[in-house]
């Protein structure tokens, strides 16, 4: 029983999230055409779309905002078809692999490992370790499983440290799963501890958080790079507000409109 409250505790909690409330009052607003809580809804977004599309090959400056700037239009375009704040980021997500679609990341040095992400890696890669997105909401935007996303990132963790967990033995990869739960910081102090204490002297995990630590901040200083600015991020809004007030919106037909109110399975085909 205690268990079962935990979640619906949990499940509430994420519900009245007071960022995620006003981001779908934004985005109901929008969607009846009120351009101006459309751009203050995205604009949270913007640098982790920005983050996605320079990993994906869109390096250069000018080719990135433009892209960028398309990504948010088909936002606007198809705003109709989404009701919550999670059909808004499973639209972005898909839409965002269409993009990686059109470019080619070249990455050398220590951020050549960068190249062989795919689409959901580099997704989980922006979301969840640089924006610290929950698992709930990356489950959602990606419809899958809990225990699929943690695997995922373990697998993405690994890559970008150089781990090659087919040549861990079964004890290993357990262990050095153990540090990836810890590395997510879902867990309380006391099981952190814990688990410190159960791969205390196993060299396989514990070189792999000393790796991914290190990483980690290779990571920070390209992130850098990727992200927008102040002053971009005005530039972009402005540009994207002129071209959707000359774009209309697609609404969904009556029966895909009825589906999404239960489940946003009906995208429209971009």
């Amino acid at each position: 029983m205690t268990q079962k409250r935990s979640k619906v505790s949990a499940l509430i909690q994420g519900a009245l999230c007071p960022e995620r409330r006003q981001t779908r009052s934004l985005l109901r607003k929008a969607s009846r055409g009120n351009v101006h809580a459309f751009m203050q809804a995205v604009t949270p977004y913007m640098s982790l779309v920005s983050e996605y599309l320079y990993l994906a090959g869109f390096t250069e400056q000018k080719a990135r905002l433009l892209e960028l700037t398309r990504v948010l239009c088909d936002c606007w375009r198809y705003l109709p078809y989404t009701r919550r704040v999670s059909d808004f980021e499973r639209f972005l997500q898909v839409r965002l692999e269409r993009s990686q679609e059109q470019a080619v990341p070249s990455f050398d040095g220590v951020h050549k490992v960068l190249n062989g992400l795919s689409h959901d890696g580099r997704f989980l890669l922006v979301a969840r370790v640089f924006h610290d997105w929950s698992h709930k909401a990356l489950k959602l935007s990606l419809r899958t499983r809990t225990s699929e996303i943690r695997e995922t990132l373990l697998n993405l963790r690994c890559a970008l440290c150089g781990v090659e967990t087919d040549k861990l033995s079964y004890v290993e990869l357990a262990q050095v799963s153990r540090v990836n739960e810890m590395l997510e910081g879902t867990h309380s102090d006391k099981i952190c501890r814990k688990i410190e204490k159960e791969v205390g002297n196993q060299y396989h995990a514990l070189q792999f958080k000393a790796d991914w630590l290190v990483y980690r901040c290779e990571l920070a200083d390209l992130q850098t790079e990727m992200t927008l600015n102040g002053e971009q991020i005005a530039e972009l809004s402005d540009a994207t507000i002129k071209q959707i007030k000359q774009q209309p919106m697609e609404k969904p037909r009556l029966y895909d409109s009825l589906i999404n109110q239960i489940s946003f399975n009906r995208l429209p085909l971009l």
